[in-house]
This record gives structure tokens, sequence and C-alpha cells, in this order.
């Protein structure tokens, strides 16, 4: 199969974690990549990571920010001008600020809304523009969260965009299957990422134990291959719905 043969997907996020992990995978699965991060220079690193274990992997950078349409407009023109093509999209562009509610501000609510759920939706919207332009039958994939169904302590915004991501899903499912549009998350539960990592490196021992009934954190890889599943392997029957990646926490009593 040749570049020009082969599928073309964007990756969001794609700087470090979740999604450097995904872009990765669906690089080893033969997709052309446009992968996007707010950070240049940690994009640059990702592409030179994807090339080196996935030799020939094609991948385009754009900087920018979901949160700005003009960002996302550019992410999608590369996919068409690189390839011609594009068959899915996977959304994981993050946000992480901790604050009470009692302090959380309309600023701090705005901000997290821009980038996981308002990004999200635009995202979507451009995806869905694309697909039905060149009557693909896309796969639109986004990295949502447990905490979309249980409560984080100072992470109230997050927890409610996150949950507005899984409702998106849902209603994207409705919306667009006629148009052969597939659409559905993944909900990570404690993963290594830059984003929590440290956090997860400075828990006392035992910690995770109580956290889930694996004991650990997973590695990126591990949700990764999730959303390979989704965007490469799963049957269009799949849509709609969260399939959630936490190592049995949100299914445990966490009463000990």
């Amino acid at each position: 199969m040749t570049r020009s043969d082969r599928p073309a997907a964007i990756v969001t996020g794609a700087g470090s974690g979740i999604g450097l992990a995904s872009a990765r995978s669906l690089a080893a699965a033969g997709y052309n990549l446009v992968i996007n991060g707010r950070r240049k220079h940690l994009l640059e690193e990702a592409a030179a990571a994807i090339v080196a274990a996935v030799p020939g992997a094609a991948v385009e950078i754009v900087g920018g920010s979901v949160a700005e349409p003009g960002d996302v407009d550019a992410i999608f023109a590369r996919a068409v001008d690189a390839y011609g093509r594009l068959d899915a999209v996977v959304s994981a562009a993050a946000a992480l600020h901790v604050a009470n509610f009692k302090d959380l501000t309309l600023a701090d609510w705005d901000e997290m809304n821009a980038t996981v759920l308002r990004g999200a939706a635009m995202i979507a919207m451009a995806a869905t523009k694309s697909f039905l332009a060149t009557r693909t039958r896309g796969r639109i994939v986004f990295i949502s969260s447990i905490s979309a169904r249980v409560a984080d302590p100072g992470l109230a915004h997050y927890c409610a965009a996150k949950a507005g991501v899984d409702a998106l899903v849902r209603s994207l499912a409705v919306d667009l299957s006629a148009d052969g549009i597939v659409a559905n998350s993944v909900a990570p539960g404690w993963i290594h990422t830059p984003m929590i990592g440290e956090f997860v490196d400075s828990l006392q021992p035992g910690a995770l134990a109580v956290m889930n009934p694996q004991a650990r954190a997973a590695d990126p890889d591990e949700v990764a291959r999730i959303v390979r599943f989704l965007v490469a392997e799963a049957p269009d029957f799949l849509t709609g719905t969260t399939i959630t990646v936490d190592g049995g926490q949100t299914v445990m009593n966490h009463v000990i």
C-alpha cells in the first residue's frame, strides 16, 4: 500500500500521553497522520518518535488550540492538502485545573469548557463536514474520562465537561449514523501521562490498591489499543458508546 492509498487520521492532543500513544498506534495500523497540539516542540518530538517507531510513517504537524475555530480549520485543511482524504479523527486534547468549587471562577469554568467540550464539539463539526463532503464512512473517537461518571475533588468543571463529551457522542450516533459516521469515546481511569503522572508517582504505597483492583495506573498504550480498535477494527454497529479503561476502578466498592 502506497502513502496515497493509506487512510488518514487526525489526532488532537498528540504531543504526549494518550494522544501520542494513539497516533503511534494508528501509524502502526497504516494510517497517515495529522497531529495537533498547543506546543510545537512537543509535536516535533512526537512526530520523530512516531517515525522512529513506525519507519515510513507519514506525519504532518499542525500547532494550535482546539478552542480556536481558525486553528481547528487549519488542522482539517492540512489533512486534505497532505493526503487528499480523511477517514478518522481522534479528539484527545486535554486540560487540567484543580480548584474546589467554592473557589472556582466563571473564567476557570469557561477555559475548561473551551478545550474539553466546546473544542470537542468543534472537532466533531469539522469532521462531520469533511466526511459528508467526501461521502466517507468516517470514525470519530473522543478521549473522555471516568470523571464523567464519578466526581473528583476540585474538578467540578472537568467532570461536567467530560460528561458533556459522552453526551455528545450519544447525540452524534443518533444524528449521523444514517450518513455512515460512527462516534464513540474512551474513558480512562488513572493513566501515566505527563498531565497526572507526577501525582500518581507521589502516592503513598498501597494508595493505588484502594483506587482500583489492579493496584496500578495504566500505560497510555493500553488506552491507545482501544482507540485503534474503534478507529480501525470495530464494526459500524458499535456507535454512541463509551468504553471504560480504568482497571475496574468504577465498579469497585472503595469502602475499606
